[in-house]
């Protein structure tokens, strides 16, 4: 009985740490926007930044630059309190010097302010907005959003981005090769976000042969990066440290090794009883 129990506990544990929970990603936009923090800022208040206000679509990556001689930053917060969503006064490298720069990527809609926590009468506001589609048959770009799953396991892991020329059509896990192979249709520039129940410590995007350059954003429990899929290119390759099943597989190998284990102690226990008996007779 004692066997049997030691056994049901020790197989619930490995199946505990296999499953593991799909994270939901959010979406977000490729644009970078540049507000520089301008000459003497130390001495204005809301032009201390430019431009300012700033508006940005959902998704957007604001880049302050500072091009004073002295140093400053970019604080999230008013009243000279901040929020902590970016420019944390404690946090390293918080104090930009002359041709530094910091930025925040805005998944949100919403009016966000923002100080220099050593000056805080420099002030100014980002202003998140919903990208709206363009209306009647105009000739401006229009991002649109999109999702596509992969599928390992059993498990489906969902891949959301937006794009004004490409789509993502299929996404598909290649444990071995430690990748994850988006395919598109149309090229131009993207912005994909990847969960990293996923895949995580991602090192490289590849088109072919060729090495895609792109910049990535950890969002916590998932990755955004943004390049541009080439013209002709009919899929990409996203490098990683890690993709799933890598954990499961795992677990999986422990749990046999397990199961191969105990069948070798059951066997063993009873030989070694049947021996006992027959010494008695």
């Amino acid at each position: 009985m004692n066997l049997k129990i030691a056994v049901a506990v020790g197989l619930a544990a490995v199946l505990a740490v296999i499953l593991a929970p799909v994270s939901t990603p959010t979406p977000a936009f490729a644009a970078e926007v540049a507000v520089d923090i301008t000459e003497d800022a130390s001495t204005k208040t809301n032009n201390a930044y430019s431009p300012n206000p700033v508006e940005i679509n959902v998704g957007d990556t604001v880049i302050w630059t500072n091009q004073d001689a002295a140093a400053h930053s970019a604080t999230s917060g008013e009243d000279a309190t901040p929020t902590g969503l970016f420019g944390d006064p404690s946090a390293s490298g918080s104090v930009l010097i002359r041709g530094k720069s910091q930025s925040f990527t805005f998944i949100e809609a919403g009016e966000y302010p923002y100080y220099y926590f050593l000056h805080p009468n420099m002030v100014g506001t980002v202003v998140v907005v919903v990208v709206a589609s363009a209306a009647g048959g105009g000739n401006g770009d229009a991002s649109q959003e999109f999702t596509t799953t992969a599928t390992i396991g059993g498990n489906n892991y969902e891949i959301t981005g937006v794009s004004a020329t490409a789509t993502a059509t299929a996404a598909t896990i290649n444990p071995g090769q430690k990748s994850v192979q988006i395919a598109f249709d149309g090229s131009g520039q993207v912005e994909l976000t990847l969960p990293k129940s996923m895949i995580g410590n991602i090192n490289a995007v590849m088109a072919g042969d060729g090495e895609v350059e792109y910049t990535p954003t950890d969002n916590g429990d998932s990755t955004t990066i943004a390049f541009a899929v080439p013209e002709g290119a009919t899929s990409v390759d996203i490098m990683a440290g890690y993709v799933v099943p890598e954990f499961p597989v795992v677990a999986i190998l422990i749990l046999a090794a397990s199961l191969v284990a105990i069948v070798g102690y059951t066997r063993f226990a009873k030989s070694g009883t049947a021996a006992g008996l027959l010494g008695r007779a």
